[in-house]
């Protein structure tokens, strides 16, 4: 997996580290060889994955979807999911 860090301070809070790590290996179980963009913003973090094939498109979103709701983390998910064949996502 690439994973790429746009913006990111110096030290991360415990709380978003362990759910950045946590993210990353739901993600990482389901397809090794994807791309993985995250950017700290004033309001949040912004999730980019560019699955390695189409065929992880639906089991990433699924996974991420559950992964979030156990949390009770709310996203602000992009519409072009199937356009694009890359799931972005803010929280």
């Amino acid at each position: 997996m690439y994973i790429n860090k746009r913006f990111f301070p110096d030290t991360l809070p415990d709380n978003e580290e362990t759910y950045i790590s946590l993210l990353i290996g739901y993600i990482e179980s389901i397809d090794e060889l994807c791309y993985l963009e995250i950017s700290k913003l004033r309001e949040g973090y912004h999730f980019r994955i560019a699955p390695s094939t189409p065929k992880y498109s639906q089991p990433l979103l699924k996974e991420i979807l559950k992964f979030n709701n156990k949390y009770g983390i709310h996203l602000d998910m992009s519409k072009s999911i199937k356009v694009t064949n890359s799931i972005d996502f803010l929280i």
